[in-house]
């Protein structure tokens, strides 16, 4: 069959209009996707042929005596050398990739991100690409981007590229799961007594905390549904204050009266 006819294109076609045309049929006829084989290597003999031009030209103005002397077909049957090795050697002809292979992109969001979602535009070797991260996506979550990850094969459709989405460390933040957690310092007569703290969370609203009367250090307050969203589903985690308590510095006469008078107080004795 014409090379031409076979990739579909004129015969005064020049190159990229070869290349596109050529991507478009591999990626429809590849035996990996269900194509037929004899189909597929046509397109690809259309394809090396055209996009070279000394064999180009060699094709466009062929040798008048070709043939001559060299019988046409293949003389050993349909598949030629490479069926009867595979027959002798019971090997399998390997086949050709369907598309260039994928590329691993490493993509850094912070844990406010990670809370609330973000979007952002990523610039690839196929152009300029939107990317929507999700609230509640979780670190190492990897996303497919299909055929923007370039290739150096030409012939052959461009392969996926895959961001991976990593959530770098907070200093005031943690994370476990769909839960979050944020550290809370009072002294250690609030921790006695009772107190409130105002938290200010990743989306900016603050919630004033209750921490009950005889909190220890590293004490724990729940609350329920203000933790990280799940991608997957509805379900929200839980925020965790963990309590740190500061030690003051009691420098006067007054603090120590004072302090006796709370410590008696709880013990019963006024």
């Amino acid at each position: 069959m014409d090379h031409y006819q076979t990739l579909g294109v004129g015969r005064d076609a020049d190159t990229p209009t070869i290349k596109k045309a050529y991507r478009k049929l591999a990626s429809k006829h590849h035996p990996d996707k269900g194509g037929d084989e004899a189909r597929f290597k046509e397109i690809q003999q259309a394809y090396e042929t055209l996009s070279d031009p000394q064999k180009r030209a060699e094709y466009d103005n062929p040798n008048p005596f070709e043939g001559v002397f060299q019988g046409g077909g293949d003389p050993f049957g349909q598949g030629g050398f490479q069926d009867i090795f595979r027959d002798i050697f019971g090997g399998r002809q390997q086949r050709q990739p369907v598309k260039n292979p994928d590329a691993l992109f490493d993509m850094d969001i912070t844990l406010h991100q990670a809370y609330l979602g973000t979007e952002t535009t990523l610039s690839t070797p196929e152009g300029r690409v939107n990317l929507t991260i999700p609230p509640g996506v979780r670190h190492g979550t990897k996303f497919r981007l299909a055929g923007k990850a370039g290739g150096r094969m030409p012939q052959l459709p461009p392969g996926d590229l895959i961001v991976r989405v990593n959530i770098q460390p907070s200093n005031e933040w943690g994370r476990e799961g769909d839960d979050l957690f944020v550290r809370a310092e009072i002294n250690a007569i609030e921790a006695m007594l009772g107190t409130s703290v105002r938290i200010t969370h990743l989306d900016g609203k603050q919630y004033d905390v209750t921490i009950p009367a005889g909190t220890q250090p590293g004490g724990r307050v729940r609350m329920t549904g203000l933790g990280m969203p799940n991608p997957q589903s509805s379900r929200l985690g839980n925020l965790v204050i963990i309590v740190s308590i500061h030690v003051p510095t009691i420098n006067s006469a007054d603090d120590i009266e004072l302090l006796n008078k709370i410590i008696n107080k709880r013990k019963g004795y006024e």
